[in-house]
């Protein structure tokens, strides 16, 4: 039997179920119950072997069978709805902006501020996708900074996959999903998990499929604002919306209009004077001057794209894993493990067609006569007739209309597609040796190795080269064919392209001209070496002071290779270089628990646990870090527990080393068109001194073009935290556990890039130079906007998790509940302040900002009853509503306009609550047949003006309704 000692704890830690205040490894509990000898326990967030199972870290435990009572083939998205996790992480429903991973989030910190780790060892990639959910025992989260125990990134805390280690037969399961309203949602899958003990060791070996189907946004009928994008535009409309929340059309109260993409299959073009110009006749032929018309970009019926429709809303992806794990018993002291892990995963996204636009495209590049607005030629000091660059389309193209250059063409190239697919291949393979070193040391020396390959495909781009060509100069020759070139000078091999003529005028031959699949590829490789060696140091009077030392290597690197048209910025689309550059870093460790008193009155035990890391990056130099807390254990029921360390994290390769890279981010340009009239003249004069013409510049989009980068003079975040709490299993109620903890993490040098609009506002509106030394422009049109990153902001999280566990016998069965509660008391952010005009610290507590969901308050509810083979799981999942205060096009609107100190309009996002419900049967041929309906009261996501994917947030809120899944699985 267990010593007095530790049943103790056991029951303690038991008393929480799923949710356990302490979380131990499946080799923790004496293999033999009748042994002398007691087995040590390793508790996540430290490296001592324990004969207890409290620690002063909180940390909450979920096991494999909450997975399969949820139906749950994707372990991340998962995980980011429990009650710990905030903010709003890259998921599969992430369709622009997405790669088909997986992420988690905790304290709302950022993915990267999460350290995963998979039996305490760092996995090749933070991606979900590679971790199959029958490979899990169980989820181990430590919710307290860990730099001291695992080194950088473990700053909101740590994620431990604790795998199946010593499953025995042989498990088959097959499951299959989908929702009720959207028949294009479905995930099918199967695993097949075989184990077996011998002798000297133990051998577990699995393989996991998952296939998920594509859902476009125009799939989801039942929410219409998937259908439109849909944006406020005006006082009344803003007004509405601020009251009312979201009335669509066609109702004659709607206080949203249809703003969808100046990119349209009609075309957009912008001469020198005038507004630009688009086809009225819009049949697919070759256009004459008389088919155009001046294109609307304003009102209810304007001419923008409605490109809502034809983007995923749920991405489509494949994968499968195979992992085969084991130990084997050299000799009474000496065991061999190793951890096998394949995956291969491709994936997809799908957005609208290219909305091809030569302000950032290739075109054909020329030179005009610059002319006043009557027509006379515009002349220079020496009385000369100006010139000005263009990239557009020239005069002289057989098929432009208009008889001069168009300056700028934006044309949505309909005839072709637009998708992004990645093929992934990760390996993973983990060898060491653990034992005794006499009776009071044990060890553990393992070499761990990843590597990562993905080939990344864009489809539907168009190639500059062979588009200067076809933009060019273009005439009809003596047999009727469109030729490039001029009748002097004709280009071979050349097909002239028709941009004007609307959906059908490009043809196959002319989108095969300038159309080419793009392909980039990168190679990623972690080895880690790391050795620790522990167990009973010295005695004092309250016990054994027990601690251990260590020691580790970790080498990165990553290659990374370019299209060459991104390279040579030769094509549509995003731009880049590769990504190229490696580090290492050597780190010693130690940890120590130092007894205080036992055995006294109010005090049965208090320990003070401590642990220290210092780690040397060949890129940065050094950093210490360090941990000190305190176990109190005032009885057999109570344990007063707290925390304080320090953390850090060092930035990543791509942080260090790449290159420019484009993106499009929201934002807006301060000095358009259409926000003039609300400029001050001091704030037009910003706009003048840029380039800008009186009346504003022509740039009326939503998303503009940015350059983001690496850094190689960056420094890593350093920060620390601080944890309070207590964990009560009381005697006087058998199967009640609570635990209530306050937390706070503080993180300076933040790395992060001031965003496009931030700059753009802080420039325009507030004239901070600084700011204005990330924009350019040419002819007074954005070109440029910088966003690379440095170590420029702080942010702070603090708040309380609550967790009440209680398990009894009712109803001829057996009951466990389990409720999780995170409340944030604050979560800020250095941001910039665009009614200040200067960056300050901003509490994003329940707010919706930066297309990120920051709820005050998670709280899951778990109810299981089981009666001999029957089963049946209830689980609640509730989040807070939250507000924001800016609208994607009109801005942020003050409550009371002639007061310069007013507080600004707020918008609301209502709470939400989802309920599931399972029921699982056991049948005497150990065939296990599982039902579930999840989302039971069909809640629909939420209209989130600002927000980036569909608008709504894709990664908190469920997106398709009611849903089911049904699940068979069988054991030999």
């Amino acid at each position: 039997m267990l010593n007095s000692k530790v049943s103790k704890a056991v029951r303690l830690a038991i008393a929480f179920g799923a949710a356990s205040t302490a979380a131990f490894s499946a080799q923790s509990v004496a293999n033999d119950e009748g042994a002398d000898k007691v087995e040590r326990i390793e508790v996540t967030g430290s490296r001592i072997k324990r004969t207890d199972l409290e620690t002063a870290s909180p940390v909450t435990t979920i096991d494999s069978v909450q997975l399969e009572a949820q139906g749950i083939q994707d372990v991340g998205q998962f995980l980011q709805t429990s009650a710990v996790m905030s903010g709003s992480p890259a998921m599969t429903t992430t369709n622009n902006g997405g790669n088909g991973g997986t992420f988690v989030e905790l304290r709302g910190l950022g993915s990267s501020r999460t350290l995963v780790l998979v039996n305490g060892r760092r996995p090749v990639s933070s991606d979900f996708q590679g971790i199959p959910a029958s490979m899990i025992d169980r989820i181990e989260v430590l919710k307290d900074g860990a730099s001291a125990t695992y080194g950088a990134d473990a700053v909101a805390g740590v994620v431990n996959i604790i795998t199946k280690r010593d499953f025995e037969g042989v498990e088959f399961k097959l499951q299959t999903k989908g929702s009720f309203d959207v028949d294009t949602n479905k995930q099918n899958g199967f695993s097949l998990v075989a184990g077996k003990a011998f002798s000297e060791g133990h051998l577990v070996v699995g393989v996991d499929y998952v296939k998920q189907d594509a859902v476009y946004q125009g799939d989801v009928t039942e929410v219409n604002f998937f259908n439109y994008p849909w944006q406020v535009w005006g006082v009344e409309a803003e007004e509405s919306f601020r009251n009312n929340g979201l009335i669509a059309p066609p109702n004659e109260n709607a206080n949203v209009f249809e703003f969808g993409s100046y990119s349209v299959p009609c075309g957009n073009f912008y001469l020198q004077h005038g507004p630009s110009q688009t086809n009225n006749k819009c049949d697919g032929g070759i256009p004459t001057l008389g088919d155009m018309r001046d294109f609307v970009g304003g009102g209810a019926n304007n001419d923008t794209y409605n490109y809502a429709p034809v983007n995923f809303m749920q991405t489509p992806y494949s994968k499968l894993n195979f992992f085969v794990e084991g130990h084997f018993d050299i000799n009474d002291t000496t065991r061999f493990y190793s951890e096998t892990r394949i995956n291969k995963r491709t994936s997809r996204q799908e957005l609208a067609a290219v909305p091809y636009d030569t302000r950032s495209d290739p075109g054909y590049q020329g030179l005009y006569l610059v002319t006043n607005e009557d027509g006379t030629p515009a002349l220079d000091e020496d009385g000369n007739q100006q010139f000005a660059e263009f990239n557009g389309v020239s005069k002289d193209n057989y098929y432009n209309p208009f008889g001069e250059d168009v300056l700028r063409s934006r044309r949505r190239m309909l005839e072709g597609g637009r998708s992004f697919e990645q093929d992934i291949v990760r390996f993973q393979q983990v060898m060491g040796f653990e034992g005794d070193i006499g009776d009071n040391y044990y060890y553990d020396v393992n070499y761990n190795y990843g590597y990562s390959q993905t080939t990344s495909t864009d489809f539907g781009q168009l190639y500059g080269p062979n588009l200067a060509k076809a933009m060019g100069p273009s005439f009809k020759d003596a047999n009727g064919n469109i030729v490039c070139g001029t009748v002097d000078s004709p280009i071979s091999n050349c097909v002239s392209m028709n941009v004007f003529g609307g959906p059908g005028s490009v043809t196959p031959e002319m989108l095969d001209y300038v159309t080419s699949p793009l392909v980039d590829s990168s190679n990623y490789t972690l080895q880690t070496l790391t050795a620790f060696v522990g167990g009973d140091l010295f005695d004092l009077p309250a016990g054994t002071v027990t601690g251990g030392i260590g020691y580790e290597l970790r080498k990165e690197k990553l290659e990374g290779n370019v299209d060459s048209g991104k390279f040579m910025r030769e094509v549509t689309g995003n731009k880049s270089r590769a990504s190229n550059g490696e580090f290492d870093v050597n780190s010693l460790f130690a940890e120590f628990r130092i007894p205080l008193v036992e055995g006294a009155p109010f005090a049965e035990r208090v320990e003070i646990p401590v642990g220290v890391r210092y780690d040397d990056f060949s890129a940065f130099g050094g950093a210490t870090t360090y941990q000190i807390g305190l176990e109190w254990k005032t009885g057999d029921d109570l344990l007063i527990r707290s925390t304080y360390g320090t953390v850090f994290r060092a930035p990543s390769i791509s942080a260090l080393y790449g290159p420019e890279s484009d993106a499009f981010p929201p934002a807006t340009d301060p000095c358009s068109t259409a926000n003039w009239a609300s400029l001050t003249d001091v704030q037009k004069g910003y706009c003048r001194a840029d380039g800008v013409k009186e009346g504003g510049s022509k740039n009326l989009d939503g998303q503009q073009l940015t350059q983001r980068g690496g850094n190689a003079d960056l420094q890593p975040e350093e920060g620390d935290t601080f944890t309070v709490g207590f964990a009560w299993s009381p005697e006087f109620v058998d199967g009640l556990g609570i635990t209530l903890d306050y937390w706070a993490i503080e993180i300076e040098d933040v790395i992060d890039g001031v965003g496009a609009n931030d700059s753009l506002r802080g420039c325009y509106l507030g004239g901070i130079e600084s700011l204005c030394d990330n924009l350019e422009r040419t002819n007074g049109e954005l070109s440029r906007i910088s966003e690379k990153s440095t170590n420029l902001s702080r942010m702070t999280a603090k708040g309380v998790d609550f967790e009440l566990s209680y398990s009894f016998d009712a109803l001829g069965g057996s009951f466990n509940t389990l409720m999780s509660w995170t409340h944030f008391l604050e979560r800020e952010n250095q941001v910039y302040d665009s009614t200040e005009f200067e960056f300050q610290m901003k509490d994003l507590n329940g707010r919706f900002e930066n297309d990120t969901t920051y709820a005050k308050d998670k709280i899951n509810l778990n109810i299981g009853y089981t009666m001999d083979d029957l089963n049946i799981a209830y689980a609640v999942n509730y989040i807070s509503g939250t507000q924001y205060d800016e609208l994607l096009y009109w801005g942020t609107t003050p409550l009371n306009a002639d007061d310069p100190n007013s507080p600004l309009a707020q918008y609301d996002v209502d709470s939400y609550m989802y309920h599931d419900l399972t029921v699982t049967y056991n049948f005497v041929t150990d065939t296990t047949v599982a039902v579930g309906i999840t989302n039971l009261t069909d809640e629909l996501p939420p209209y989130i003006e600002p927000a980036f994917n569909g608008n709504t947030d894709e990664s908190n809120y469920r997106l398709f309704g009611r849903s089911w899944f049904l699940r068979l699985s069988q054991k030999f």
